[in-house]
C-alpha cells in the first residue's frame, strides 16, 4: 500500500475542493469512514463536501461527532459554470447587465464601439468546482447510481481515488486503495490516516472508525475478522474510542419490534447463487406478532446488504392487505433499470419498490423470479 498512500497524498496535496462520495445507501462502515476522512482532510485545510441525503441513517449515528450540516449536499447541481468569453483586443466591453424573465435570462453586453463581432465571443464550460473525488465503498462507478448517471462528465474529468474492500472492485480511479482481506473500510481508513495524517487520529475520529469496524464485523464475531482487525481496534480504543458505548448504541437501542421482525426475516432467508440474489418473505402474521411496521422494511434490507456482501440483488416480499409489496436493492444499475421498466416503476438510489396487485407472497416471489430470469 505504500505506493497507493503516496499517490493518495500527492492528489490530496494538489487539491483544495474535495468531494467525498459513497453508494446511495451506504452501510454504517462506509459512512463513518467517510466522516472520519472528512475530519482528517479538514484539519489539513481542505474544503470538503459529502454527497449524502439519508437523514435517518445519520440520525442513527447521532452519538458520534459528525460533519456540520453545511458539509452535506444531495446533488451536484451547480458544480460547473459556463463562461461567455469576449475577445476585447479590438473592442472593449464597457457594461454588462443581466435581466431575468419568466423562462430566460438575458445578458446585455455593451461594447465600446459599434457592434460586437460574433467571432469575438464564445461559450465554454469552466473547470469543475471540485478538483478531487474520493469514492468510498463503491466497487464500480455504476454503484453510485443517479449521482454518477447524471454527472458522468464530472466523474471522467476530475481525478478520482477509490477506497473499498469489495471483491467486485474495478480499478476505475487514478488511485485505487483496495484491500480484499480487510473486513471493513474503517480499518483501511485507520491505516491510511495513521500513515499519512497521524495528527488527525483523535478521540472523535477513533470513535467513528471503531463504530464502522464493529458494525462491519458484528462486534468481531464474523469469520472475516482478522488479527489485524483486532490490533486496529485496540489502537482506536487507546486513542479514546469507547467500545461499550458503540455496542450499546448500535445494538441495544434498536426497537424490540424491529429485532423480532428481523429474526422472522432471517428464518425465511433464500439464496440464488447463480444470480447472487438474497431475499426473504414476511407475512401479515409476522408483522402482527412482532408488532412491527412497514417502516422497518428498509432497515431490514440494509441489514441484508451488510450481512451478505457477496449478493448482487437484495429483496424483501411482504404482505400488505390483499397485495404483496416488494422492496429491492440492485448493485447492477443496468439490471435495476430493466426491472424497473418491466414493472413500470421509478428506481431511486439503486432501490426499487414494487406492488404485486392481488398476489400472495408465493405468487409475487415467482413473478419477480420470472422477471429476473428473463432479463438476467
Amino acid at each position: 500500500m505504500e505506493k497507493q498512500y503516496k499517490e493518495f497524498k500527492n492528489l490530496v496535496d494538489k487539491s483544495s475542493q474535495i468531494l467525498l462520495v459513497t453508494p446511495p445507501q451506504p452501510n454504517l462502515d462506509h459512512l463513518t469512514a467517510t466522516f472520519a476522512l472528512e475530519q482528517a482532510l479538514k484539519t489539513n485545510n481542505k474544503e470538503v463536501k459529502i454527497i449524502n441525503n439519508n437523514l435517518e441513517q445519520r440520525q442513527e449515528l447521532s452519538f458520534l461527532k459528525q460533519p456540520g450540516d453545511e458539509i452535506f449536499i444531495d446533488s451536484l447541481d451547480g458544480s460547473r459554470d459556463f463562461l461567455l468569453i469576449f475577445n476585447t483586443q479590438h473592442n472593449k466591453i464597457i457594461n454588462i447587465k443581466t435581466e431575468e424573465k419568466d423562462d430566460e435570462v438575458i445578458i446585455r453586453v455593451t461594447p465600446e464601439k459599434g457592434a460586437i463581432d460574433p467571432r469575438d465571443f464564445s461559450l465554454a464550460p469552466a473547470d469543475f468546482k471540485y478538483d478531487l473525488i474520493v469514492i468510498i465503498g463503491a466497487p464500480q462507478l455504476e454503484s453510485l447510481g443517479e449521482i454518477y448517471q447524471k454527472n458522468t462528465d464530472l466523474f471522467f474529468e476530475v481525478p478520482k481515488i477509490n477506497i473499498n474492500n469489495n471483491s467486485d472492485n474495478e480499478d476505475y480511479a487514478q488511485v485505487n486503495i483496495v484491500d480484499l482481506t480487510s473486513p471493513s473500510v474503517g480499518e483501511m481508513i485507520t491505516n491510511l490516516l495513521e500513515k499519512l495524517y497521524p495528527d488527525s487520529l483523535n478521540k472523535d475520529t477513533a470513535q467513528l472508525l471503531l463504530t464502522g469496524i464493529i458494525n462491519a464485523t458484528d462486534s468481531f464475531q464474523k469469520a472475516t475478522t482478522t488479527p489485524q482487525t483486532l490490533l486496529t481496534a485496540a489502537k482506536l480504543i487507546k486513542l479514546g474510542a469507547n467500545q461499550k458505548e458503540i455496542i450499546r448504541k448500535l445494538y441495544r437501542t434498536k426497537p424490540l419490534s424491529f429485532l423480532k421482525l428481523w429474526g422472522r426475516a432471517m428464518a425465511r432467508l433464500n439464496w440464488d447463487n447463480s444470480k447472487k440474489f438474497v431475499w426473504t418473505l414476511l407475512s401479515t402474521e409476522d408483522f402482527l406478532k412482532s408488532r412491527a411496521e412497514e417502516k422497518h422494511i428498509p432497515k431490514i434490507l440494509s441489514e441484508l446488504r451488510k450481512n451478505y456482501p457477496r449478493a448482487r440483488i437484495f429483496g424483501i416480499f411482504y404482505s400488505q392487505k390483499d397485495d404483496t409489496h416488494g422492496q429491492f436493492y440492485f448493485k447492477d444499475q443496468r439490471l435495476l433499470e430493466v426491472v424497473a421498466e418491466e414493472y413500470q416503476v421509478k428506481p431511486s438510489n439503486n432501490s426499487l419498490k414494487v406492488i404485486f396487485k392481488n398476489k400472495d407472497l408465493i405468487k409475487a416471489e415467482k413473478d419477480f423470479q420470472t422477471t429476473l430470469n428473463k432479463n438476467f
